[in-house]
């Protein structure tokens, strides 16, 4: 490594470094305010200066770390105007990465909430849109930064849990670590709130079998999961060349046997003329062979079978819309 790069590396770190510390003294404040509100379902509108102050301070963060963001992702400035960190940055994120749909769980032991709503969070839902349409949060910060008199109200605990929420998977997608499972293909042992005493990412897990076609299959909660469970990709490859040569011989086998089926029907006078009546004898027997076929082929290849399977490591990746 140069000197230039690293001195690149070094600088990059360090950055990610100053946006994760500005996210936790703001959660330190939320826990601290926490002692003395009762966090449940029925305070989610209280409202005070100090929440207000808490929820302009989150909110300029999000901007600064989404404009970070946008940049380092081969985002450009626009030559003709300012940038904005949520109709241009959020935007650009929000096409790379589907944060609209990312979730995340409210975790802390201090807050009581018993509404799915309100502890299953889609916090960037809306996120890159101005005005009205815009994310209830993005709306309270710019009421209450702009009018705080009349508009304290907006600045309340629900607004600022939200908007804290955001700003924690910026952060974790700025962070944008990845971790090696070993054998723990549920990702049982990593803790997923990655550091916040408030919150966890939504995690998709990997099956125990992996599919034999594809390196990576969406499951049903792909889209809202911020992390994805799979095969190192050294093992799934060997794995899947694996299954690809069975399946290669399998067929092989079975185009075998019913050529030999097919003969001796030819030669008994059994052998059909109409080309209909034929295709339809054809996929009989290949449905009828094909699976006598993958037994014989993969005892063939039982050992390795087991060797490969259990040799699979498991890793989570940062989910960006990469399958």
């Amino acid at each position: 490594m140069s000197i230039g790069t690293f001195a690149e590396t070094k600088i990059i770190v360090v950055m990610n470094q100053i946006f994760w510390n500005a996210y936790k003294r703001l959660e330190r404040e939320l826990l601290s305010l926490s002692e003395d509100i009762h966090f449940d379902d029925d305070q989610l509108k209280v409202y005070s200066s100090k929440i207000g102050d808490l929820l302009v301070r989150t909110v300029i963060e999000i901007e600064a770390l989404a404009k970070n963001l946008f940049f380092a992702n081969e985002g450009t400035r626009p030559v003709d105007r300012d940038l904005y960190f949520d109709t241009d940055c959020l935007r650009l994120l929000e096409d790379k990465w589907l944060l609209s749909k990312k979730q995340v769980m409210v975790v802390s032991p201090f807050f009581y909430f018993t509404k799915s709503e309100n502890i299953t969070l889609s916090p960037l839902q809306k996120a890159c849109k101005r005005g009205t349409s815009g994310a209830k949060w993005k709306q309270a910060y710019q009421a209450v930064k702009h009018d705080r008199i009349n508009n304290l109200k907006k600045g309340n605990i629900g607004t600022l849990l939200n908007a804290l929420a955001a700003l924690y998977v910026l952060n974790v997608y700025d962070r944008g670590a990845s971790f090696y499972l070993d054998d723990d293909y549920e990702g049982r042992k990593i803790e997923w709130g990655l550091g916040s005493e408030i919150f966890a990412v939504k995690v998709s897990r990997e099956n125990r079998n992996p599919s034999d076609e594809a390196e990576y299959v969406k499951k049903r909660d792909y889209e809202a999961c911020i992390y994805l469970v799979k095969p190192s990709d050294g093992e799934i490859k060997r794995y899947l060349e694996l299954l690809h040569t069975i399946r290669q011989e399998t067929r092989q086998e079975s185009a075998k046997v019913v050529g030999q089926i097919l003969e001796e029907k030819k030669k008994a006078g059994e052998f059909p003329t109409d080309q209909n009546e034929l295709n339809r004898l054809i996929e009989a027997l290949f449905a009828q062979n094909n699976r006598e076929s993958l037994q014989r082929v993969g005892g063939r290849h039982l050992l390795e079978i087991r060797k490969v399977f259990s040799e699979l490591r498991f890793e989570a990746v940062l989910n960006k819309n990469q399958y």
